[in-house]
């Protein structure tokens, strides 16, 4: 899925050079309204991950980002190894083939790097990413170092935010890429989409069995609308063509 073609007959411009940035663990987003908030009483805020970003800037392709929030009956300080240690997250993340530090630190902390290498059909890329925007039990992520496939850079966010009274913590993550030439924007993203809310699912497994099996069902159901919404509106399309 990630073999990176060039178009036929045409040519893509240079990416510009660009400073480098610091790195946060929540930044702002153009175009963004803030992460949707799940009801912690039951499932993830409906619909498809919010995307934030305009498709062109400049004539260089937008950044990617997409985001969602799940709530999970789990502690914030468990949530966040789980999502951040290396050594745990190919363990439990359907995504990810393989995870381990890259460097001799092998510990959780700013700057520290790991290595990742994602599942057969998410292209089996290989990358390492550095940690930054750590606080503990709160929020961190990583950032690659270098290009992967059609991506330029790839990182993710999390956050973790205890709801009062209630064993349940608010997550929220946050996937961001560049891509290296705009036609291939939109299967890049729809990727990310579905590594998001897929990684999400995966987490909700491992610390909440039942409450990700009542998700699972939700979003099979919401696939089967989606199915026949479609249908109905190609019928409806023929029928108008069939009576002209």
């Amino acid at each position: 899925m990630f073999k990176l073609l060039r178009k036929p007959g045409s040519k893509s411009p240079p990416a510009p050079e660009e400073s480098q940035t610091t790195f946060r663990a929540r930044p702002e987003v153009r175009g963004s309204q803030g992460a949707a908030s799940a009801p912690v009483s039951g499932s993830p805020a409906s619909g498809a991950p919010v995307s934030t970003a305009p498709a062109t800037r400049a004539g260089r392709p937008e950044p990617i980002a997409v985001r969602h929030t799940v709530p999970m009956r789990a502690r914030p300080e468990v949530l966040y190894r789980l999502a951040l240690v290396p050594t745990r997250r190919a363990a439990w993340d359907s995504n990810m083939a393989e995870s381990a530090w890259a460097d001799s630190t092998q510990t959780l902390k700013n700057g520290a790097r790991a290595r990742f290498r994602l599942v057969r059909r998410l292209g089996g890329l290989k990358f390492e990413a550095e940690y930054g925007g750590l606080k503990t039990s709160r929020s961190g992520g990583w950032r690659s170092v270098r290009g992967m496939g059609p991506l330029e850079e790839f990182s993710q966010e999390w956050t973790f935010k205890p709801v009062p009274g209630q064993p349940v913590t608010e997550v929220t993550l946050t996937l961001r890429g560049q891509v290296r030439f705009g036609w291939v924007r939109a299967q890049v993203e729809r990727m990310m989409q579905n590594m998001l809310l897929s990684t999400l699912l995966d987490m909700q497994r491992e610390v909440d069995a039942p409450t990700a099996s009542r998700i699972d069902e939700m979003n099979q159901e919401l696939r089967r609308q989606e199915e026949a919404r479609r249908k109905a509106e190609k019928a409806a399309r023929k029928g108008n063509r069939n009576r002209r």
